[in-house]
């Protein structure tokens, strides 16, 4: 008779260790797995009792897997693969909801209007929108479509760009009328300028004033802190300041002149915006109408 329970491990355990391994970090396992640092470690630990064998050499902040642990890291993410996909299988209803998660600029500016003729088009299913920053909650095997931001390279994900990342000043008409009469940014007096409305990155390629090459020199110009990119685009059609704005997305509001361009746009060398899936599970119907609705736009 098999008796799974006292032979195999919590399962739990064998998907910290996965992401552990595939990280060699547990903080940025944590982070992917949504939970803390602490939860991490405490359940890779909890899964070395179990087996009786070290998975990990801890010297200082560098972690090295053992022979052991290198084993477990080949056949782990196999398992894990297999018992996703037999279950998603398993649950798949023709009336479930496709998930699809983005950022909260990308939710915002882009996606719901398209999500709403989706919704209105012969083509129609339910959908389910995740609006994260997260990037391990956007790479989550639970959704089923994901609007990345980046290289293009994740691994695990099959990706086919949207658009690229094409970023430029935008500000209110009546905030550009304020500036030099061919409304030249860079050539702008920054001390009698608009402020420049400025936010947090969301990672370390995430593209706003501080690394745009636009406007190199940064120094002497006002600025204003908004809490997300999404804020300081509301904040610049109010009238507030200058945003970095990103053209794919800002689409209606610079074709309507609610915004206007104060240089050309400068497109980055390398990211974009992504939409892709796990690789190594098809899609459901439902998830592949709006998949082509959404690279049809």
């Amino acid at each position: 008779m098999k008796n799974y329970r006292r032979n195999l491990p919590p399962l739990d355990g064998l998907m910290f260790f996965e992401a552990a391994a595939r990280h060699m970090n547990f903080s940025r396992a944590a982070e992917e797995l949504l939970v803390s640092q602490t939860a991490v470690s405490k359940r890779i630990q909890q899964l070395e009792a179990h087996l009786g064998r070290a998975l990990f050499l801890r010297d200082g902040r560098r972690l090295r897997l053992t022979a052991e642990g290198e084993s477990l890291r080949d056949h782990a993410s196999l398992l894990l693969d297999f018992a996703e996909m037999t279950l998603s299988n398993l649950i798949q209803r023709p009336d479930a909801a496709v998930r699809i998660a983005t950022n909260s600029a990308v939710s915002l500016f882009w996606l719901t209007p398209r999500l709403r003729s989706f919704g209105l088009s012969a083509e129609a299913a339910p959908v389910e929108m995740v609006t994260t920053d997260q990037i391990g909650a956007l790479l989550d095997g639970g959704n089923d479509l994901a609007i990345l931001y980046g290289n293009g390279h994740w691994e695990g994900m099959d990706c086919v760009s949207l658009f690229a990342d094409v970023m430029l000043p935008v500000a209110a008409p009546e905030v550009a009328a304020l500036m030099r009469p061919d409304r030249c940014l860079a050539d702008h007096a920054p001390e009698t300028a608009p402020p420049l409305l400025t936010f947090d990155r969301l990672s370390p390629d995430w593209t706003n004033w501080q690394n745009w090459p636009g406007l190199p020199n940064l120094a002497g110009w006002k600025t204003l802190p908004c809490r997300t990119y999404a804020q300081s685009i509301g904040r610049a059609l109010q009238g507030d300041g200058i945003a970095l704005g990103s053209r794919h997305l800002l689409d209606f509001e610079l074709s309507s002149g609610a915004l206007v361009p104060l240089l050309p746009e400068l497109p980055h060398p390398r990211n974009g915006y992504y939409l892709a899936h796990q690789a190594n599970r098809p899609l459901s119907d439902a998830a592949t109408r709006l998949y082509r609705s959404l690279l049809a736009r």
